[in-house]
């Protein structure tokens, strides 16, 4: 498994299911966050994409997507939040309203990877 993935998503189930997605279908490493302090600290380590719920217990995460985009790594919003809160200079990053198909997860981020 070549490339790493970041998944921050603080709904278990959810976040189980897109790590085992990122495992077997696109042949990478997940790494799982729930929270943005831990979502931060594996951002500091390699990632090579990350999918990023926006509302987290512990607040949002268009800090870590700055930070992504400042380290050049290509990130997929997947929320059910309104896309219209997304700030504007984060507003050209895609975003997968949620519910999401895992066609549609995996064909957002096999343009990155």
């Amino acid at each position: 498994m070549g490339k790493h993935v970041l998944i921050v998503e603080d709904d278990e189930l959810v976040a189980d299911h897109l790590a085992a997605l990122v495992r077997d279908q696109l042949d990478c490493t997940p790494h799982v966050a729930g929270s943005t302090g831990h979502a931060m600290a594996l951002a500091s380590q390699r990632v090579d994409f990350g999918f990023l719920d926006i509302k987290l217990a512990d607040g949002l995460t268009f800090p870590l997507a700055k930070h992504l985009r400042e380290q050049g790594v290509p990130f997929v919003f997947v929320s059910a939040s309104d896309p219209a809160k997304v700030p504007p200079d984060l507003a050209t990053a895609p975003f997968l309203r949620k519910p999401v198909s895992p066609p549609q997860l995996l064909a957002a981020a096999r343009q990155h990877l």
